[in-house]
C-alpha cells in the first residue's frame, strides 16, 4: 500500500495496514533544524522531500496561504510549482492548504470591521463570505489543475475558549458559504479539510453538515480531543492532528509519547490521521518528532 492509498482508504473508513500520518504545514524554521541547515539557507522543495521521506509521512502539503494573520504569504507561482512536483514525482497524498470563506472574507474586509458587520450589518458579512467562497473556489480548481488531491480550508475562527461569533451567526453567514464551497470542490474531485485552531466544540455539528471530509488541527489546549469529537459527530469525519506543541517540544519521553499515541488510537480506529494541531514548527524538539514518527510505524 503506497502512501496515497493509505489515505484515500483512511478518508474511505477502510482498514489500512498502519495508521496514516503527516503534516499541514511545516515551518521553514522547523526545516533548518530538522536537516540542520544554516540560518541562511533558504529552503527549497528539494529541502520538504528530504524532510517527508525521513518521517516517512503519508501526506505532502503546499501552502498557498498562510492564513489571515499572517504577516507574509506564500509565493504562489513557487507552491504551484511545488504541488505539480509533488504530483509528478511521489506517491504522497497532496494538499494545498487555501483560504476558506471565512479566510478569504477577514483578508478582504479586515477582522474588526468583519466582526463589526456580523454583528451590525450581516447582510453585509454575508456578501463578503459569499466572495469569498468563489475566491475558494477558484484557487480549488487552480491546485486540482496542478495535481492536488485535496483542499486544507484554513480558517482560525476560534479563540482557544469559543469561536470569533456565535454559533448562530455562523450559521446564518458562514456556514452556507462553506456548505456550497465544499460542494463545488467535491465537484472538481478534490476531498476538503477544514482547519483552525481553538475550541470549535459548539459548531461541530455545523462543520459535519457542511460536508466537509475531515478536520484538521484539534487543539488540545483548547478543550478539542478526538474522542470528544467523535462523541460530538460520530464516524463520518476524518480526524486530523491533536498532538500539541507542549509534547513535541518537550526532551523526548518513551512514555509520554505512547501515551499520547494510545490516547488516539483508543479514540478512533477508523478514519484517523495523526499528525500535530498546528504544523511543525519552530521551537519542537527534532529529535522527539523523529520518534513521534517513528513510533507511528511500529
Amino acid at each position: 500500500m503506497n502512501h496515497r492509498e493509505r489515505v484515500l482508504k483512511t478518508l474511505r473508513g477502510e482498514r489500512t495496514d498502519r495508521i496514516a500520518r503527516g503534516e499541514f504545514f511545516i515551518a521553514d524554521e522547523f526545516v533548518r533544524a530538522f536537516l540542520a541547515l544554516d540560518a541562511e539557507t533558504v529552503i527549497a522543495h528539494e529541502h520538504r522531500v528530504d524532510l517527508i521521506e525521513q518521517l516517512d509521512a503519508d501526506i505532502a502539503a503546499v501552502a498557498f496561504s498562510e492564513g489571515w494573520g499572517a504577516l507574509t504569504q506564500p509565493d504562489e507561482d513557487r507552491a504551484i510549482d511545488s504541488l505539480a512536483r509533488w504530483r509528478a514525482e511521489s506517491d504522497r497524498f497532496v494538499f494545498a492548504v487555501i483560504d476558506g470563506p471565512f479566510s478569504a472574507a477577514t483578508k478582504a474586509a479586515g477582522f474588526d470591521a468583519l466582526m463589526k458587520y456580523v454583528h451590525s450589518v450581516p447582510d453585509v458579512a454575508h456578501d463578503y463570505f459569499r466572495r469569498g467562497a468563489e475566491e475558494t473556489r477558484v484557487i480549488a480548481q487552480a491546485v486540482r489543475d496542478a495535481g492536488a488531491d485535496g483542499v486544507v480550508l484554513g480558517e482560525d475562527l476560534a479563540y482557544n475558549r469559543s469561536t470569533f461569533f456565535s454559533p448562530t451567526q455562523l450559521r446564518e453567514g458562514y456556514f452556507p458559504a462553506l456548505a456550497q464551497v465544499v460542494h463545488e470542490i467535491h465537484a472538481l474531485g478534490l476531498a476538503a479539510f477544514f482547519h483552525s485552531d481553538g475550541n470549535l466544540n459548539s459548531i461541530l455539528p455545523d462543520l459535519a453538515a457542511s460536508g466537509v471530509d475531515g478536520m484538521q488541527g484539534l487543539e488540545p489546549t483548547a478543550g478539542m480531543s478526538v474522542r470528544g469529537v467523535r462523541e460530538k459527530i460520530g464516524e463520518a469525519l476524518t480526524l486530523w492532528g491533536n498532538l500539541s506543541f507542549e509534547l513535541l517540544s518537550a526532551e523526548p519521553s518513551p512514555q509520554a509519547i505512547d501515551a499520547a499515541i494510545q490516547t488516539l488510537i483508543a479514540a478512533s480506529t477508523r478514519r484517523l490521521i495523526v499528525g500535530t494541531c498546528g504544523g511543525l514548527v519552530d521551537g519542537m524538539n527534532v529529535e522527539t518528532v523523529r520518534q513521534v514518527y517513528r513510533r507511528l510505524g511500529d
